[in-house]
């Protein structure tokens, strides 16, 4: 598998991409076996060149090795830092070790950041919103668009390429066999539809209502945007630019898919696991297939991909042990998470089970009430009492039919 691919993207605009299959948990905290792209552009003019974004740190030697190959790393003018996470900006001083003279331009907030990240000081000069650079006969329109997904964040028009670069935005995990989203075969671009709400859930999730002001302010601006260039991920061109757009706006105002319903489950002894079971029986023989997650003694599901489907889920059931009476760990844990990066217009119905004593029930409908979760049910009961409350949970089942019928 080669890691690291040149594209020529037009005759003036390159991409430099490293695709990363060893990184297993994106930020620490997120599991990707799907992979991860770095996106980096080349822009080719005749005052010089003008770099959009680097590769995370611990590719910099590697990065400026790769840039040399295709272009002499004195020719950069400008470096623009869309925004500071590392594995963005974390080349940096590499590419200034190999060519101090050049300009970093980025949020006036980047400055402070390069310096403490990097322990360099490099020629620096902070871009205002809606501020323009003419070069080479290129005109480079920057637009800060704040909390995608941290304060600094910026985007980058070529008004004469039609292209947007967008860092983060438009993101997704995974690795493309090919550098443009209408390249993709049918079940590759299914695949990068999940990959994308996945990268959007986990990582934009909780800055969600800026999407929503940023794709706004994109829209009023009327640029002639042909070509989107994230820095993760397939890239978008053409027809399928509106298409992404919308897929965005959508992620950002937290649209569900009707009648999605997932169940998050933990079972120490089997005694949840056997009323998890039961629901998706009555679930499915009202046709509807719930995605299940569980914590048992035998399997643990994958936090991230927990957090995608619950970003889109209408209906979910949280089912929990209750440990040291409290909330199991994990489930404490993934709804904490969930409270903090999905949406709240969802039917949530709480189940706890207890040996000793109840507890978990009440401080999970606690939880989720502060944060604004309004539409809540709970059943709680003692171990091995299932069958006594079944009615009882059918019940509560009838909102989640009723509203897939």
């Amino acid at each position: 598998m080669n890691s690291v691919v040149y594209t020529r993207l037009t005759d003036n605009l390159h991409m430099l991409q490293y695709r990363d299959y060893e990184t297993k948990y994106f930020e620490g905290l997120w599991h990707i076996p799907e992979g991860v792209t770095y996106n980096s552009f080349v822009l080719e003019t005749n005052e010089g060149l003008v770099v959009f974004d680097t590769w995370k740190r611990s590719l910099g030697k590697l990065y400026v090795d790769e840039f040399s190959k295709h272009f002499d790393v004195k020719d950069i003018k400008y470096l623009v830092t869309h925004h500071m996470e590392p594995d963005h900006s974390g080349s940096i001083p590499y590419l200034l070790a190999s060519n101090p003279n050049m300009i970093v331009l980025g949020h006036v907030l980047s400055k402070g950041m390069i310096e403490s990240f990097y322990q360099v000081k490099p020629g620096f000069n902070a871009v205002k919103d809606g501020e323009t650079l003419k070069l080479g006969g290129f005109t480079i329109k920057f637009i800060h668009t704040p909390w995608l997904h941290w304060p600094e964040t910026m985007m980058s028009y070529i008004e004469e390429e039609g292209v947007l670069l967008t860092c983060d935005a438009f993101g997704s995990y995974g690795i493309p066999s090919k550098a443009y989203y209408d390249e993709l075969s049918p079940e590759e671009r299914t695949g990068f539809t999940r990959y994308m709400a996945k990268y959007f859930a986990n990582i934009i999730g909780h800055f969600r209502d800026w999407v929503v002001k940023n794709v706004e302010k994109l829209s009023q601006l009327n640029m002639k945007i042909s070509t989107i260039l994230p820095a993760h991920g397939v890239l978008y061109r053409g027809g399928d630019v509106a298409g992404v757009v919308e897929r965005y706006k959508r992620l950002g105002v937290g649209e569900p898919i009707s009648g999605k319903t997932v169940i998050v489950y933990s079972s120490m002894y089997g005694f949840v696991e056997d009323i998890v079971n039961l629901m998706i029986e009555h679930l499915e023989k009202n046709n509807i297939k719930p995605v299940i997650h569980g914590f048992t003694d035998k399997k643990w599901s994958d936090i991230s991909e927990i957090i995608a489907d619950v970003y889109q889920a209408e209906n979910l059931i949280i089912a929990t042990a209750t440990y040291e009476a409290k909330t199991f760990p994990i489930m404490k844990h993934v709804s904490e998470l969930i409270i903090e990066k999905t949406p709240v217009n969802k039917n949530i119905l709480i189940i706890a089970l207890y040996g000793w004593g109840g507890k978990a029930g009440s401080e999970l409908e606690e939880l989720f009430t502060r944060h604004r979760f309004r539409n809540l049910d709970v059943i709680e009961f003692r171990a091995g009492q299932h069958q006594a409350v079944w009615g009882q949970l059918k019940d509560r089942l009838t909102k989640i039919v009723r509203g897939n019928g």
